[in-house]
C-alpha cells in the first residue's frame, strides 16, 4: 500500500518551517553568547565548557548592534512578502521555496566563519536572509493550495505550519547545547547545513501540483479530480492575471489582514515581551522564565493540528459550512486568548499567570488553523498573493515591541497597560473577522484558466466542486504540464 504523495509534501513543509523559523532563534542565541553586555548584571551560558578555549568567541559589540541586525532582517522579510507571492505565480513556487531555504542556510554557513570580522558583514547577511525567508510562506501557500484537497485543507495547512511554533523550542535546545559544548558557531553550522540539505531534498522530490507528479496513484488522482483546486502551472500569463482590484476591495481580505496584524502583535508580545514581564513583575530567574515560556508553543502546535482535523471533518460531513468553520475556529481560539492576555495583567502570582498563558496559547491553535488556511479558501489560484498581502500584518509585531518599549517601567502597572492594549486590539480583530470573514472562494478569484460555467451551462457555485468539470480540467492540466519537477 503506497503512501499518498501529499503526505511527503506535508512532512517536508513541516520540516522546512521547523528549520526556517529556527534560524531566528539560532541567531538570537548566538548573539546572546558572543556579545558582552557591560551594562547588564545578567550572566548567560554560565560555565560553558568552551570558555577560554579556541572555540570560544566574545565580541565587543553593543546589544543595540544585535537589535540593528534584527531590524535588517525584518525589513528584508517584510519587503518580499507580496513580491514573493507574485514570483510564486510567475515562476515555480517549489523553486522559490527551495531556493529561499538554500540561500538562507548558505548565509548561515558563511556567517559562521565571517561574523568576527565585521558588523557590516553580519548586517548584510541578515538583510539577505530576510529577503529570502520573506518569500517562503507565500510560496508554500501556492503549493499547499494545489496539494490540499478541500476536505483536508485545514489539517494539512495546520500540520505544515505547526513547525513554526515548535521551531523556537527545538532551536533553543540545540543551539544552547551546541554553543556551550562544541563551538560558538556550532548552531550556525548545524542549522545552515540542515537548511541546505533540506532545500536540496525539497527541490528534488516536491512537484508544484499533483498533475505534474509522474507517480501519483490512481486513487490519489481521483481525490484531486473531485476535491482538487485545479492549480495551473506558474507562468507569465497567470502572473499578469492577478485581480489586484478585487483583492484590495474585498472585505474578507481586509478582515484576514487585520487578524494577521493583531495575531503578529500578540505573538511578538508572547515571544519578546512576556519573558520580560515575568522578570519585572515576579523577579524570576532567566532559567525559570526560559522553562515556563517553552511550554505554551508546544501545546499550541498540538492544538493547531487537532483543530484543523476537527474542522475538516465537520465541514466534510456538512455539519457546518467552511465560512462557519473558519469563524468558529478564530472565535474559539483568539477570543479567549485576547481576554486572557488582559487578565494576565492583573494576576498576583506567576503560577496563575503561566497557567492562563498555557490555556490561551493552546486555544490560540484553533485560531491559527483558521487564518493560516483562509487564503486558500478565498482564492486557491492566487493563495500566494493573498498570503503575501496578509503577511504584511507582520508590522503588528513591530508596533507591539515599540509600544512595550515606550510604556514599560519595570512595574506591574505598566504591564497592565501593555497587556490591556494588546488584548483589546486582538479582541477587536476577532469581532471584525466574525462579521466580515469568509471561507468561500471569491468571485474575483476565478482564474482566467477556469471555466466560468459548468458543463451544463449553469454558473458554478464558488464554494463547491463539480466532479465532472474538475475531472476534465485535471486531465487537461496533466496533458499540458511536463512530468519533471519544477
Amino acid at each position: 500500500m503506497s503512501v499518498p504523495k501529499r503526505v511527503s509534501v506535508v512532512l517536508l513543509s513541516f520540516l522546512c518551517f521547523l528549520i526556517l523559523f529556527g534560524f531566528r532563534t539560532v541567531f538570537t542565541m548566538v548573539m546572546v553568547y558572543v556579545i558582552i553586555d557591560n551594562d547588564s548584571d545578567d550572566v548567560t551560558f554560565v560555565e560553558c565548557n568552551l570558555n577560554g578555549t579556541a572555540y570560544d568567541l566574545h565580541l565587543d559589540w553593543s546589544v543595540a548592534t544585535s537589535q540593528y541586525f534584527n531590524t535588517a532582517y525584518f525589513v528584508g522579510y517584510v519587503i518580499t512578502q507580496v513580491p514573493g507571492g507574485f514570483l510564486a505565480l510567475r515562476f515555480s513556487p517549489t523553486k522559490i521555496l527551495g531556493g529561499s531555504i538554500f540561500l538562507s542556510g548558505s548565509c548561515f554557513l558563511v556567517l559562521a566563519f565571517l561574523m568576527p570580522y565585521s558588523t557590516m558583514i553580519v548586517f548584510a547577511i541578515r538583510f539577505i536572509q530576510g529577503l529570502a525567508e520573506g518569500m517562503c510562506q507565500p510560496a508554500l501557500s501556492a503549493i499547499l493550495s494545489a496539494w490540499a484537497p478541500v476536505s483536508e485543507r485545514a489539517g494539512i495547512v495546520g500540520f505544515s505550519y505547526s513547525g513554526v511554533y515548535l521551531s523556537t523550542t527545538l532551536a533553543s535546545v540545540v543551539t544552547g547545547v551546541a554553543t556551550c559544548y562544541i563551538s560558538w558557531n556550532a548552531g550556525l553550522l548545524i542549522y545552515g547545513t540542515l537548511g541546505v540539505v533540506l532545500s536540496i531534498i525539497w527541490l528534488c522530490t516536491i512537484y508544484e501540483t499533483p498533475e505534474q507528479h509522474p507517480r501519483l496513484s490512481e486513487k490519489e488522482r481521483r481525490v484531486y479530480e473531485e476535491e482538487g483546486a485545479n492549480m495551473q502551472k506558474a507562468s507569465a500569463v497567470k502572473a499578469k492575471s492577478i485581480p489586484w482590484k478585487g483583492i484590495f476591495t474585498s472585505l474578507p481580505v481586509w478582515a484576514l489582514l487585520l487578524a494577521n496584524v493583531t495575531r503578529s502583535w500578540v505573538f511578538a508580545t508572547m515571544v519578546t515581551e512576556i519573558p520580560q514581564y515575568f522578570a519585572d513583575v515576579f523577579a524570576l530567574s532567566v532559567a525559570t522564565i526560559g522553562f515556563l515560556t517553552s511550554i505554551p508553543p508546544i501545546l499550541m502546535s498540538v492544538f493547531i493540528v487537532l483543530s484543523g482535523i476537527l474542522m475538516d471533518k465537520l465541514i466534510k460531513k456538512k455539519k457546518i459550512s467552511t465560512t462557519a468553520g473558519r469563524k468558529l475556529s478564530l472565535l474559539v481560539g483568539f477570543g479567549p486568548e485576547a481576554v486572557i492576555v488582559i487578565a494576565v495583567g492583573f494576576v498576583k502570582n506567576y503560577t496563575a499567570a503561566i497557567i492562563l498563558l498555557i490555556i490561551a496559547e493552546g486555544l490560540a491553535g484553533f485560531g491559527i488553523a483558521a487564518y493560516r488556511v483562509n487564503p486558500l479558501d478565498l482564492s486557491p489560484q492566487y493563495a500566494s498573493i493573498l498570503t503575501g498581502v496578509a503577511r504584511l500584518g507582520q508590522l503588528g509585531g513591530s508596533i507591539s515591541t515599540t509600544l512595550a518599549g515606550a510604556l514599560r517601567e519595570k512595574n506591574a502597572e505598566s504591564w497592565q497597560k501593555i497587556l490591556i492594549i494588546t488584548g483589546s486590539v486582538h479582541l477587536f480583530a476577532v469581532v471584525i473577522f466574525t462579521i466580515f470573514g469568509s471561507g468561500k472562494q471569491q468571485k474575483w478569484a476565478q482564474s482566467v484558466y477556469e471555466p466560468l460555467t459548468s458543463n451544463n451551462g449553469q454558473k458554478q457555485d464558488y464554494g463547491s466542486t463539480n466532479t465532472s468539470s474538475s475531472s476534465n480540467q485535471f486531465l487537461l492540466n496533466s496533458a499540458l504540464i511536463s512530468d519533471k519537477p519544477s
